[in-house]
């Protein structure tokens, strides 16, 4: 009996079964990726998009020592789908990128900077930007820190969805010149949505801030 492998691999990004993925990854990695990338499309609170982007970054962990060329290629079309000139969609695409790098950035730490310019440049991917740079946190802060003035600009933005997810990026960096600004937005009631430990959570903004004020009196 033929595999449907498509809707194998999709089920399992369902289930979060990743080990199942990695599994696959093993019989035929080519395959696995493939799958798994047609699975990261649609709205950012599209939770199945998030959890392919987990079973990304768990391939690449696996895989990309063995396979460094085929993730790097993961890696240029993100930067690709986020120019003016491709005519593609960017979706996800700095959470692409943020996910095979972090997974391997022995590899791919050289790709930090050419992301956030690319995903600043774009408008439809500052909010996957802003979760990139956050998810990535403080270890890659020598490569973000070039940013940070562009970034900081978030915490006024009008919508209240990239200013809460500039507070819980900022905050996951551990940038101490921005706390006293995030420590200003504790009665900021605007709602964000954001992906952390494997689950996708609504937040108010108070709630990501008070939540830096719990950690230092912790």
């Amino acid at each position: 009996m033929r595999v449907d492998y498509k809707k194998l691999i999709t089920e399992y990004i369902h289930e979060q079964n990743y080990e199942a993925i990695v599994k696959a990854g093993r019989e035929n990695n080519a395959r696995a990726l493939r799958y798994v990338q047609m699975n990261i499309w649609g709205d950012y609170r599209n939770v199945q998009r998030w959890h392919a982007i987990s079973a990304l970054e768990k391939l690449a962990a696996e895989y990309a020592d063995a396979n460094e060329e085929i993730y790097r290629n993961v890696i240029r079309r993100a930067v690709w789908a986020m120019a003016d000139e491709s005519g593609n969609v960017p979706w996800a695409a700095p959470e692409m990128m943020a996910a095979v790098i972090k997974a391997c950035p022995q590899h791919y730490r050289e790709f930090v900077k050419i992301m956030i310019t690319n995903g600043l440049d774009s408008p439809m991917c500052h909010l996957g930007v802003l979760w990139s740079v956050g998810y990535l946190g403080s270890d890659y802060l020598s490569e973000i820190e070039p940013f940070m003035s562009r970034i900081m600009k978030f915490l006024d933005h009008e919508d209240g969805e990239l200013r809460g997810t500039a507070v819980w990026a900022l905050k996951h960096l551990q940038y101490e010149p921005a706390f006293a600004k995030i420590d200003s937005m504790a009665d900021d009631t605007a709602e964000v949505w954001i992906y952390e430990d494997g689950a996708l959570q609504q937040k108010t903004i108070s709630q990501i801030a008070d939540a830096r004020k719990q950690e230092i009196c912790a």
